[in-house]
């Protein structure tokens, strides 16, 4: 199983799933245009993978599909580069004892 972080809104029309695997959360959301249908969307605003981009009847039957897609699918590559750039990063800072980024510019 996918270790992901769910957390549902006040009003329950949409729901945040975080992932290890993606660099952004993914909401699975009511958009307002009168349907009842649900979608799944990025928290930034970007595409989404053609295997999650249609509509769902119901907010469980698009979290389920949602949940299915993240345990078949691997890390982004860009997830990847930032995860080793913050690695790098650390392990510079313990080797030279100082911060990254000075205060004064």
């Amino acid at each position: 199983m996918v270790d992901v972080k769910i957390t549902h809104s006040p009003d329950g029309s949409e729901i945040r799933v975080e992932s290890p695997k993606t660099e952004q959360a993914l909401l699975v959301y009511k958009p307002q245009d009168g349907f009842k249908f649900h979608k799944i969307k990025y928290e930034g605003g970007g595409p989404v993978p053609e295997e999650i981009s249609g509509s769902y009847t119901g907010i469980s039957g698009a979290l389920k599909a949602l949940l299915a897609h993240l345990e078949a699918r691997k890390p982004t590559k860009q997830k990847a580069v930032n995860d080793r750039f913050k690695e790098r990063k650390v392990k510079k800072e313990t080797l030279d004892g100082t911060e990254p980024y000075s205060e004064n510019g």
